[in-house]
């Protein structure tokens, strides 16, 4: 199996701006006893250690370290999966134990960098199962004095790695065909953004003009992975398609993507209704055109085949499609 990947492997993350003030030098900070539970959760990447992280409670007997990484990702015989991995190491822990109770260092003496920092998951367990997060001693600025415990971690053995909640990224099938593996558009008016009056009305309505010069087009299929009812309050904003999967291609021709696109050339629906339909897509399209010349083309459209069954256009607004055309759509579906 390819070796995984994980953001995380890397050094320290810069995630965030952070300053420092100049203050003299003190004693280094005291460092919270670890909090030790029976269960583990990998946090996103952040700018601060783990829930509870601290140093190991003295009557903790460890016998493995365990390492949480999210965005680990893995290659399959369909394409590429990412997901959530959990490294153990074990052997002599000591070396790796002392690197991370080591002191932190005293307060700085000067202006720190304006740089953020990200804390890698690290848990001791001990036979009984229980987990202790573990937090670095710190440098003067508050980042983690990683290079000595992550050598030490590097020379232990890796026993296990348990790779869970997959999602897929990338389909090769759908690379081949020329369309993304995931699909989604986010409507500007769903999003309750307003344009500009009436010089943002007149480039949106000259940007849904349906083209006279498409020849054909490609329509990239998808479809959700948990559909699910919109039942958000009014005004959440909503994304319409997001998490939709790669299902399969196929073509139009030229009358067909032409009605496609006349239809995401009609009037908008209004904001309230686009955004309070209250029905999520299980099913939708991206519509690719080909014009005469590639400066004619317009941008793609996505097409609801069922839920709120909208259109939405060049112009980024959302408006009821057609029933003739979400049958022709459908009618056009490749069969599984």
């Amino acid at each position: 199996m390819p070796a995984a990947t994980a953001a995380a492997a890397g050094g320290a993350l810069v995630l965030s701006l952070a300053g420092c003030a100049a203050i003299p030098f003190g004693p280094p900070p005291i460092r919270d006893v670890a909090t030790v539970s029976d269960t583990i959760s990998c946090p996103e990447f952040t700018a601060d250690p783990p829930a509870g992280a601290g140093l190991l409670p003295g009557a903790f007997e460890a016998v493995a370290v365990l390492e949480c990484a999210n965005g680990v990702t893995r290659e399959d015989a369909d394409g590429v999966i990412a997901g959530t991995e959990i490294v153990r190491y074990e052997g002599d822990l000591s070396e790796f134990l002392d690197a991370m109770a080591a002191p932190s260092d005293p307060g700085p003496a000067e202006v720190c960098p304006a740089v953020g920092y990200g804390f890698r998951a690290l848990w001791a367990t001990d036979a009984a199962g229980r987990f202790a997060p573990l937090s670095f001693p710190l440098t003067a600025c508050g980042g983690p004095k990683e290079d000595e415990p992550l050598a030490a971690l590097a020379r232990l053995e890796v026993v296990d790695r348990t790779f869970s909640d997959a999602v897929r990224v990338e389909l090769r099938e759908a690379t081949a065909a020329g369309c993304s593996t995931r699909a989604g558009v986010a409507p500007l008016e769903i999003l309750g953004w307003t344009p500009l009056e009436a010089q943002a009305q007149a480039q949106a309505q000259a940007q849904a003009q349906a083209p006279v010069d498409v020849v054909e087009a490609m329509v990239c299929a998808y479809e959700a992975d948990a559909p699910e009812a919109l039942d958000a309050p009014a005004g959440t904003p909503s994304v319409i398609g997001d998490g939709g999967l790669f299902a399969g291609v196929f073509s139009l021709d030229a009358e067909s993507a032409r009605a496609v696109f006349t239809a995401a050339a009609a009037a908008p629906a209004s904001p309230t209704a686009a955004r309070d339909c209250g029905e999520a897509a299980s099913r939708f399209v991206v519509v690719h055109p080909r014009a005469t010349s590639a400066g004619d083309a317009p941008v793609p459209v996505t097409v609801e085949l069922d839920g709120c069954q909208r259109v939405v256009g060049t112009d980024l607004q959302a408006r009821p499609a057609p029933p003739e055309l979400i049958a022709l759509l459908l009618s056009a579906l490749p069969t599984p």
